[in-house]
């Protein structure tokens, strides 16, 4: 049985490929970047070379944030809903931000992981953006 596709439904059905895909290119960008947040935490990477009294435990912070980007992998694949791209947009800028403000207490302010860390997530939150503003393609019930 040959089923012939509306020009409509054939748009539409681009559109839903070219979400998904941005979809799980956002969550493999996720995942890598908790890969190197676990890193961080197990101290296979450095990005310290003085640990103040006041700095958080490195290895709670690399689970921690490591965590939030694997629970950021798995919600990207499993639903698509904006207010969770959102909400993935508002937590990306929180944590540039906060990395940018606490820099000047660290040394280095800026290392090599952070910074591929923050590509990662400004890629993140370019993609969360896209699926933000643009508009889901309309379910038709025609077959």
């Amino acid at each position: 049985m040959n089923v012939v596709l509306h020009p409509r439904q054939l748009l539409h059905a681009e559109a839903d490929r070219r979400r998904r895909t941005i979809r799980y290119v956002a969550a493999t960008a996720s995942a890598v970047t908790a890969l190197l947040y676990f890193g961080i935490g197990a101290g296979v990477l450095k990005v310290v070379n003085e640990v103040s009294a006041a700095a958080p435990n490195l290895f709670d912070f690399g689970v921690m944030a490591g965590s939030a980007f694997v629970l950021g992998a798995i919600l990207l694949i499993a639903f698509d809903r904006r207010v969770m791209w959102v909400l993935g947009a508002v937590f990306q800028v929180g944590v540039i931000v906060m990395y940018v403000a606490i820099a000047p207490q660290r040394t280095p302010s800026f290392e090599i992981w952070g910074i591929t860390i923050k590509i990662l997530q400004a890629a993140i939150l370019a993609l969360l953006l896209y699926l933000v503003v643009t508009p889901r393609a309309a379910r038709t019930a025609q077959r």
